[in-house]
């Protein structure tokens, strides 16, 4: 990070009659404080570039600035691309507010300005609103006992984004709402209230189209994107964590082709200059650690100090595979490795994970450095360098050797060894490094699933999770296994939230399921009954309610298919003799729907 764009940024904020002014929203509730803009942008509010800091209350941070890359061709082979980079005044690819949803995707700057806010709820707020309108209907509640100092109805509730105006060409509805009378009107003052995710959430709804991209330079998509961060305080293992949900709206006419989606992160360790980024193919994160076990102060930014931590970005949820009509198998190629859905007996609901990543710097050779145009940015979504070479196996990635090989995964270290990353070819293991030396300084890295096609009026959900973590001992790489322990936890607990993985991506998410707290997440589910749990030899699993030969998968807490039968009757049964020792999930399809459990290996 140039330290000189966090102060501009800051100096944009304050000035109340600049264009570019965004107000902003923080999660502050689970020991990672994470500040959200209007646009989308997870970004600096404060002079020292604090995008998220971790542990909250310590002035440090591993992360000045993080947002969505997308960029495909269209028809006319133009190139449509809108980016978030660091937030530079002046600067920018993404607007607040929603598009007309008839084919034109437009928005005026009085409806963006409308819509220049990042609302904040608290599950607590929610449960208490609800709790307050039961009592309304139950004869048997006095309000006057139960509220005795009254009700008064949070402020976000009142502003919240549920519907849009139609009359202006806005779809209906927007933020998600419980409607509690059924009236198809957001009313709070009737009982309906936002639906969030997490205990607390924040809700913003930008896009690319209110004016040219100054980022990115590249063409307008017609993009509507509501963006949910939210975080849990419930459960120890989701600590220092920070979730974000996406739904992407193509609102435009144009289909594109040879999409790829990007999640960026402009990762500072502390002191990024001494900071390596490295790859975890298997968990679909990208992630940064010290280059040393000590993260010194720099250029007035604190480090970590000894034992530093490390930090990562997790793709949870990628988007669906362009349908084929089949339950496609597991098979050594991107993304079937580190994706979901795959020969679980349920067709076209595979989702890609990590497809690609790719890193750039702050200080190093022009190819290596930030992009700078459109073509730049979608180079990186398909690990090109901005000068079209091919991102390469081993040293710093960039090379002309006419022997060397092609990656697809940046600093993998042995997270890869199906070698998928490098066309079935195995390599050695290749760990994440810097180069001080040669000025190769504070690293910046780019998440990439795709290709798809977008097509008009289509809908994508992302769920990507920040996460830090930091070990006892070990120094640097200590911290990076700390990491990925975390990392497991919390993907295994993504797939336990109702209705995330949907093939329904307009409705995925239903308002029951939105209002799960950490321990309803782990109850609600429909839970396949198994024992015994934990088990070290034979699991048996009772299957009564599933068709005779219907699949069951065993899955790793990386998500990875571990083993596989079918179901025989009333009871079926797992040899888990030979799988380490760890936490696992069942998954059981009959065709349709998916039941699931989990066990713990002894």
């Amino acid at each position: 990070m140039d330290r000189t764009y966090a102060t501009l940024l800051v100096l944009a904020a304050l000035g109340s009659g600049s264009a570019w002014a965004q107000n902003h929203a923080q999660l502050t509730i689970n020991g990672v404080h994470t500040t959200v803009f209007s646009n989308g942008l997870i970004g600096p509010a404060t002079p020292n570039g604090n995008g998220m800091e971790a542990p909250a209350g310590t002035g440090r941070s591993p992360l000045f600035t993080s947002g969505i890359w997308i960029g495909g061709n269209s028809p006319d082979n133009q190139l449509k691309f809108a980016a978030h980079l660091y937030g530079t005044p002046g600067e920018r690819d993404f607007f607040p507010g929603p598009l007309t949803i008839d084919g034109t995707a437009t928005i005026s700057p009085e409806v963006s300005a409308a819509y220049d806010q990042v609302w904040s709820v608290d599950q607590a707020d929610v449960l208490l609103h609800r709790a307050y309108f039961d009592c309304l209907a139950d004869p048997g509640c006095d309000p006057a006992i139960a509220f005795p100092v009254g009700y008064t109805i949070p402020a976000s509730f009142l502003s919240w984004p549920a519907m849009g105006d139609v009359e202006a060409g806005q779809d209906t509805y927007l933020a998600p709402f419980y409607d509690r009378d059924g009236d198809g009107v957001y009313a709070p003052a009737n009982g309906d209230h936002p639906c969030v995710l997490g205990e607390q959430a924040l809700y913003t709804i930008f896009n690319d189209r209110l004016d040219v991209h100054t980022q990115s330079g590249g063409g307008a998509i017609g993009l509507e994107v509501h963006m949910m961060p939210f975080a849990y305080t419930s459960d120890p293992a989701l600590q220092h964590t920070a979730f974000v949900h996406y739904t992407l709206i193509n609102r435009g006419t144009q289909t594109l082709s040879d999409v790829q989606i990007g999640h960026f992160a402009d990762f500072d360790l502390g002191c990024g200059d001494d900071d390596v980024v490295g790859t975890d193919v298997g968990r679909s994160m990208v992630y940064v650690a010290n280059g040393d076990d000590n993260d010194e102060d720099c250029v007035g930014t604190a480090g970590y100090g000894q034992q530093p931590p490390a930090f990562g970005m997790a793709i949870l949820k990628g988007p669906l595979l362009d349908p084929d009509g089949t339950d496609n198998t597991t098979d050594p190629a991107v993304p079937a490795f580190n994706g979901y859905g795959y020969n679980d007996g349920i067709i076209d609901n595979e989702r890609h994970g990590l497809s690609s990543s790719m890193y750039f710097l702050r200080s190093a050779p022009a190819e290596m450095s930030d992009p700078a145009q459109p073509f730049h940015y979608y180079n990186h979504l398909r690990s090109l360098w901005k000068d079209n070479m091919m991102f390469m196996y081993g040293g710093d990635g960039y090379s002309t050797g006419p022997n060397d090989i092609p990656a697809r995964f940046a600093f993998p270290s042995d997270t890869d060894p199906l070698a998928l990353g490098t066309a079935g070819i195995p390599q050695a293991p290749w760990s994440p490094q810097v180069d001080l030396g040669a000025g190769h300084v504070d690293p910046r890295a780019v998440a990439s699933m795709g290709p798809i096609v977008l097509e008009p009026g289509e809908r994508i959900t992302l769920l990507v999770a920040y996460v830090y973590a930091s070990a006892g001992s070990g120094g640097a790489a200590g911290s990076v296994v700390a990491l990925q322990e975390r990392v497991d936890s919390i993907r295994t607990m993504a797939m336990d939230i109702p209705g995330m993985f949907s093939l329904d991506e307009a409705n995925a998410l239903g308002c029951s399921d939105l209002l799960a707290s950490v321990d309803e997440l782990h109850t609600r589910r429909t839970a396949l009954v198994m024992y015994p749990n934990p088990v070290s030899d034979r699991l048996t699993i009772a299957t009564g309610s599933l068709p005779a030969g219907s699949p069951i998968q065993v899955l790793d807490a990386q998500g990875r298919t571990v083993a596989r039968i079918s179901s025989t009757g009333e009871l079926s049964h797992v040899n888990v003799n030979d799988l380490p020792a760890g936490l696992y999930t069942i998954l059981a399809s009959d065709g349709s729907a998916l039941t699931t459990g989990r066990f713990i290996k002894e």
